[in-house]
């Protein structure tokens, strides 16, 4: 198991998210193949830092899987359509 750190940064002027509405969406989005078994979450003003635990083969799969997971939740969910993920970046 890898532990990978996220981070989304939000807009000045967009709406605060409560933290169960950013981990819904996250796990929303999770598949069997991104090997999620758990992410820890906290949400400020700036927009939200959190760590995930990935079944992967190795450290950079499991980054990659990380971000996909993030990617996804922001594409697929309206209230983060502004916001952006700012770790892991691209490699």
């Amino acid at each position: 198991m890898h532990l990978v750190e996220f981070a989304f940064a939000k807009p000045h002027d967009a709406p605060e998210l409560p933290g169960d509405v950013l981990l819904a969406a996250l796990w929303a989005v999770c598949g069997p193949d991104d090997g999620v078994e758990h992410i820890r979450l906290h949400v400020s003003r700036a927009g939200a830092r959190g760590a995930a635990f990935l079944l992967a083969p190795d450290g950079p799969s499991a980054v990659r899987q990380c971000r996909a997971v993030c990617r996804r939740a922001l594409a697929v969910t309206g209230a983060l359509s502004a916001w952006r993920l700012v770790c892991p970046a691209e490699a």
